[in-house]
């Protein structure tokens, strides 16, 4: 059965160990900040990262995450909305000034911190 919100937080840190570890294959480092803002905002961020996983033999989230539409949606607002409060100022806020996935581990810590709508049990 599908989760509703608040979800629960180990929804956000699988987010963080996959992003982690696309990150570590050192294979997608030319994923822009830019990258992140717009397929955010588009509402294709989690296909758009297992499409570039896929292509170089990586993977990102096991299919997880289609099982989960709501929270990839709400994931997705999250995202759209730290993009629009952040955008231009993630070097100062979160130091991050080149690669993408680090910006979307950081963004992923900031929903985490806020703490709207997610619950630390299962």
């Amino acid at each position: 059965m599908p989760f509703d919100a608040p979800f629960p937080i180990s929804f956000l840190t699988l987010m963080i160990f996959n992003l982690s570890s696309l990150l570590d294959s050192g294979k997608h480092d030319d994923i822009s900040l830019e990258d992140v803002r717009e397929h955010a905002r588009a509402g294709d961020l989690i296909p758009f990262l297992n499409d570039r996983a896929k292509r170089v033999g990586d993977t990102f989230d096991n299919g997880f995450f289609e099982v989960e539409p709501r929270f990839i949606d709400w994931y997705g607002t999250q995202l759209t909305d730290i993009c629009d409060v952040m955008e231009t100022r993630e070097r100062r806020k979160f130091r991050i000034e080149s690669r993408g996935l680090c910006l979307l581990i950081s963004y992923t810590a900031e929903i985490i911190q806020r703490g709207e709508n997610i619950r630390l049990k299962s």
